[in-house]
């Protein structure tokens, strides 16, 4: 099966029956330093607080530390499945027998679902206005979202394709429409 490039990060390949898209999480080294210095700032903050937790008495004041770390651990969470998912993860979309599957993975990590391609409807492009808060928050780079394609599986919106070029999102919206309708004819 050749290998197709639609971008730098997005490559497919091809056969009767089968269709594979590969979308990489990377993005430019710089950004990636930018990320790894706010995941260790982040840490080291986080670790400031756990240290003057340790030396206070005060009862109110450990209470507020342990919510604040709670908020805390949550966000490093957040900032480490971003950084780990630009370092090496990707999506993959692959259709194949009747079924398409979506795999979001951090490095060779990730589970992977399956829909069949007969109770799949609504099958669209997502589209933002450039202009709005929404789009300019869901394609930064250091958040993990900005999905283009959706579909509605048994009354349940499924989003895929993250952070990719609307012309990018067009050709695979197509790849993936003409299987749909080939499995819609058998």
């Amino acid at each position: 099966m050749p290998i197709k490039l639609l971008s730098e990060k997005v490559s497919y390949s091809s056969e009767p029956g089968k269709l594979q898209i590969l979308i990489l999480g990377k993005i430019e080294r710089w950004k990636e330093s930018l990320l790894l210095g706010w995941l260790l700032a982040w840490f080291f903050c986080g670790g400031a607080v756990v240290s003057e937790f340790l030396k206070t008495d005060d009862r109110d004041v450990k209470m507020i530390f342990v919510i604040f770390l709670v908020f805390w651990a949550y966000y490093l969470w957040r900032v480490l499945r971003v950084f780990l998912f630009r370092r090496g993860g990707n999506e993959l979309i692959k259709v194949e027998s009747g079924v398409l599957t979506l795999k979001k993975s951090f490095f060779t990590y990730g589970k992977s679902k399956s829909y069949n391609l007969h109770q799949i409807t609504d099958f669209e492009r997502i589209d933002l206005k450039k202009t709005s808060v929404v789009y300019n928050y869901e394609n930064g780079w250091w958040v993990l979202g900005g999905e283009k394609l959706s579909f509605k599986y048994h009354g349940t919106f499924v989003k895929f394709a993250m952070q990719i070029t609307d012309p990018v999102r067009d050709r695979i919206y197509h790849l993936i429409h003409k299987e749909l309708m080939k499995a819609a004819k058998e």
